[in-house]
């Protein structure tokens, strides 16, 4: 059985937020939700990890559904927080499994505690975004979200707020559009029940505290991300929709350009749903 609103105390006195879904006896992995999302993203990976023999471990990042805020956080500082959780779980190694905005996270990971990790993975993620080109690839909406509002917190917090609206008074309606930029593989992730039902209790949970986290997360995606991708040795496995709107192929490229060790699986004929469309699969890979 999923367990969904779990929290401990961290050493600096936050709390962290987690769920777990899956295998309870099963390999551990963390996963890192997008952007903006929380933990309960995982609740649709339930099925998939028992199907497997994966214990899925979601933490809420600072700001987001049960975590406390950190002020002046950075991508590197995740591990901490990861491992404390782990040690609380008696888990000393581990997979970690990132999705779109959840990509960095699993660098910081790779870069600060291979020692612990069993394997590490990417799934639509977004890349650095000081590469032009990568820019310029980016839809309309992404590229005005993470290259223009993300230089202006009070504007991310306007943007976020009217999001936060939209999910509470008229989701159908917000769902119409996410659907309508997105190619043919996504629209029937979209419309499959379990998909919808997730997206709402995953976006309001997100904004639990309102929209300060998310304000400060866009932030980080924009500027430098204090990680030596570069110099990352441990191996990290992509797996990238060719129909990718959000998170488009040229990340998954910018990626595999500044990782020195990768894997990438490509699908011609997916988008950015590829986790929600080929669950069972990408964790078995994983961990296998």
């Amino acid at each position: 059985m999923a367990l969904t609103d779990q929290t401990i105390k961290l050493a600096d006195g936050r709390a962290l937020g987690y769920a777990e879904f899956g295998d309870p006896s099963g390999v551990p992995v963390f996963f890192f939700h997008g952007f903006p999302a929380s933990r309960l993203e995982g609740i649709v990976l339930d099925a998939p990890a028992q199907a497997v023999g994966a214990r899925l471990i979601a933490p809420d990042r600072p700001g987001f559904g049960l975590s406390d805020p950190k002020r002046g956080r950075l991508f590197s500082g995740w591990p901490d927080d990861v491992v404390q959780l782990a040690v609380h779980l008696g888990i000393y190694d581990f997979a970690v499994l990132g999705t779109s905005g959840g990509s960095p996270y699993v660098v910081a990971c790779a870069d600060r505690i291979s020692e612990r990790l069993t394997a590490a993975g990417i799934v639509s993620g977004i890349s650095p975004l000081h590469n032009q080109a990568v820019r310029l690839s980016m839809n309309v909406d992404q590229r005005r979200m993470f290259v223009s509002v993300a230089r202006f917190p009070w504007l991310a917090r306007r943007m976020f707020a009217q999001s936060m609206q939209e999910v509470q008074a008229d989701f159908p309606s917000l769902l119409i559009r996410m659907a309508a930029e997105r190619p043919d593989a996504d629209k029937f992730v979209l419309e499959r029940p379990d998909i919808k039902d997730m997206l709402r209790t995953n976006l309001t949970e997100a904004f639990r505290q309102g929209v300060a986290g998310a304000a400060q997360e866009l932030a980080l995606y924009r500027g430098s991300w204090h990680l030596a991708l570069k110099k990352v040795a441990y191996p990290i496995q992509i797996w990238q929709g060719r129909e990718d709107v959000i998170t488009p192929p040229s990340m998954a490229e910018e990626l595999a350009s500044l990782l020195p060790h990768t894997l990438t699986r490509w699908y011609a004929n997916e988008g950015h749903c590829l986790l929600f469309a080929r669950s069972e699969e990408i964790l078995r890979q994983l961990v296998s």
